[in-house]
Order: C-alpha cells, then sequence, then structure tokens
C-alpha cells in the first residue's frame, strides 16, 4: 500500500470518527495507525494552531472535510517525516478529492499559514 493510499485511510478514519467517536478498525499499516493515532493524540494542539491561522473564520465553521484534512497535514508538518511541501500538498489533494476546489484552496492557505508559524517558531 502506497503512502498516500495509507493517508487517504487515515483521512476516512479522521472523519469518520468525527460521527462516531469508537470506530473500530482492523487491518491497518503501522504508518496508517500512527497518522490516526498522532492526530488524536495531538488534536488540541493541532486544533489551536488551525484557530490561530484562520482569518475571518470560525473553527466551528470549517467543514469536517477540510478540518480533517488539516488535522492530518499540520501533524505531519509537525512531526517532520516527510517534507512540509509534500504534506500540504497530499492534504490538498484529499480535499479536492472529498470537498472543493475551494476547500482544497482554503487547506492550503491555512497549512501554509501554519508552516510559516512553525518554521518562526523553530528559528527563535
Amino acid at each position: 500500500m502506497s503512502r498516500r493510499s495509507e493517508r487517504n485511510k487515515a483521512f476516512e478514519i479522521l472523519f469518520e470518527k468525527t460521527f462516531v467517536s469508537d470506530s473500530v478498525h482492523s487491518g491497518l499499516t503501522s504508518y496508517t495507525l500512527s497518522l490516526v493515532n498522532g492526530v488524536e493524540e495531538n488534536i488540541e494542539k493541532i486544533d489551536d494552531l488551525i484557530r490561530a491561522n484562520i482569518i475571518n473564520w470560525k473553527f466551528e465553521r470549517i467543514s469536517r472535510v477540510s478540518k480533517c484534512a488539516l488535522r492530518l497535514g499540520i501533524y505531519e508538518i509537525l512531526q517532520g517525516d516527510i517534507p512540509s511541501a509534500v504534506a500540504i500538498n497530499e492534504s490538498v489533494e484529499i480535499a479536492k478529492v472529498y470537498a472543493t476546489e475551494d476547500d482544497a484552496n482554503y487547506v492550503q492557505a491555512v497549512l501554509s499559514s501554519v508552516l510559516k508559524q512553525v518554521e518562526e517558531k523553530k528559528n527563535v
């Protein structure tokens, strides 16, 4: 299974959990599990980064699809296991598949802002 497929599966699980918090999945790869668990374990920090980087919008109004794509992208940016540009691109592609072009553009803008904030903190 490719990393993209594993990332998509992680997104689907995270999205499902916005409806049913105790869903059970089996047969997942370690990478998919690490993404899902990583987002869930860092949800407060991730959501704080989203809140800090949205302009003229309320966190509660972000669609579930966009919110899950953002969470996944931010987690991967924070982890640093893959280049940040790849993390952003993958989240944007997820938004294109599961939402609209406008959602994808929004995800890209927020993730770019988050990346800038994270990089500024590293350089302090």
